[in-house]
């Protein structure tokens, strides 16, 4: 059977802060069986490296990921492939796309990608931590920047923040405050609905999804059962069948 043109591009998993590509594992499994077919590269950065680096500067994860871009198109003999960033590593993906200098590098990886994916990333944040790094995505690169690209951003709607509860809702209220400032907002238990929201992107809330393997691999953006949701022709917004549903998840984001 040939390949459509979607199977025939690769995927490369850059994974979020503080985390293993042993983590991704699961989700690059369903991706390539059927109904994907495709061939996944999990971008090779560890806890230990992701703890090392410091506001402003990834340099070192960029660069890494420049190659694994690389490797993924020499092996496949692709010209574009897909790209998917979780968490803080959204937020890179969009510079390595970029074509402006970055402490003084091109990364231009808007050149190799067809479709970028972004799972629980906050792309507007007060988060003391990486506020100059995003303060340069979103000033360098603002929304759905590149025309030819087609950006989808995902975030589960799971977890209402609390200063008093479960110790789920305790630790999202301290996350989602760190975030926006605002404790009590509802997300994926680490990043709030509305600051995932990213302007011209196809936005997509996922009720009862959560944010990480390590504490919900059931329910998290890899799971089986889950990843069917997001990673799906991006020119399919959402469902044919209920033209409602893409202006309401709009609206959660916006809101």
């Amino acid at each position: 059977m040939t390949q459509s043109a979607d199977e025939r591009r690769p995927v490369v998993i850059l994974g979020g802060w503080l985390s293993n590509p042993e983590d991704y594992r699961g989700m690059a499994d369903i991706l390539a069986h059927p109904p994907f077919n495709r061939v996944v590269y999990i971008v090779d950065f560890r806890r230990g490296a992701w703890a090392r680096l410091r506001d402003p500067d990834f340099r070192v994860v960029l660069g890494v990921l420049s190659r694994t871009v690389d490797l993924a198109l020499q092996e496949t003999g692709a010209e574009r492939l897909d790209l998917i960033g979780h968490s803080a590593g959204g937020r890179i993906v969009r510079v390595y796309l970029g074509d402006k200098p970055y402490y003084g590098n091109v990364y231009n990886g808007q050149r190799h990608v067809a479709n970028m994916t972004t799972l629980g990333t906050a792309h507007s944040t007060v988060e003391i931590y990486v506020a100059k790094f995003g303060a340069f995505v979103n000033e360098a690169y603002p929304g759905a920047y590149y025309p030819h690209i087609t950006y989808r951003s995902v975030v589960g709607e799971s977890v209402r923040g609390r200063r008093i509860g479960w110790p789920e809702e305790m630790i999202a209220y301290q996350s989602y405050e760190l975030v926006c400032g605002d404790g009590k907002e509802i997300g994926d238990g680490i990043a709030p609905v509305h600051s995932c929201y990213l302007p011209g992107a196809d936005n997509l809330v996922l009720p009862g999804v959560r944010h990480a393997p390590y504490n919900a691999p059931r329910s998290w953006y890899g799971a089986p059962g889950i990843v069917e949701t997001w990673f799906r022709p991006l020119h399919d917004q959402h469902r044919s069948d209920a033209p409602g549903q893409s202006r309401q998840e709009e609206r959660s984001l916006v809101n």
